[in-house]
């Protein structure tokens, strides 16, 4: 007994067939293309893996054909060239924008006076704080005022700072309407 979808149909579709007339679910065949690969154990899965990468996929381009794209197994070989050795993240918060500008515009220019490299500033998403008050305690409840403070801020990264970048950013007078967190 053969179950199939019908021959009017342009897409090839999956027929399954019984083995020999036997009611069994799990006698079921599948066509070869569509048949799933047998299990394998753990030990037979390890000696698989240890197998070369170049013999399981030879469509995969070398690393001397000269694509530009590190292999995976070659990042962590070379992740140190990849990644700066050290840098200055300067995140800056204020409540007025002119302020943090200015800020931005002043360590930007103590940078690159050093040579150092610059990445920013970058503004970064608005943060809103809203407060509810009542405007009458007793009869008039549904009466209220909105208030609202928002906090803006910038992020500043400055690559392969010197001690002179240091020195230069330890000297500037920033307003005090700026809050400044630096990491290192």
């Amino acid at each position: 007994m053969a179950v199939s979808t019908s021959a009017s149909s342009t897409l090839p579709l999956l027929s399954l067939h019984r083995a020999a007339g036997n009611p069994n679910p799990a006698a079921l065949s599948f066509p070869p293309p569509l048949r799933a690969p047998p299990l394998r154990s753990r030990a037979a899965a390890a000696a698989a893996s240890a197998a070369p990468a170049a013999e399981t996929i030879p469509d995969m381009p070398e690393e001397t054909e000269g694509t530009g794209i590190p292999m995976p197994s070659s990042i962590g070989d070379d992740g140190e060239q990849l990644a700066p050795k050290q840098k200055i993240r300067i995140k800056l918060r204020s409540y007025w924008v002119p302020l943090i500008e200015d800020s931005c515009k002043k360590i930007i220019e103590a940078a690159k006076t050093t040579n150092a490299k610059t990445m920013g500033p970058v503004p970064l998403p608005t943060k809103r704080r809203v407060y509810c008050v009542l405007n009458s305690p007793h009869v008039h409840k549904d009466s209220r005022f909105h208030f609202e403070i928002r906090t803006h801020q910038r992020l500043i990264d400055i690559m392969y700072p010197t001690a002179q970048t240091i020195d230069s950013l330890m000297q500037l007078q920033l307003p005090a309407g700026v809050d400044v967190e630096v990491k290192l």
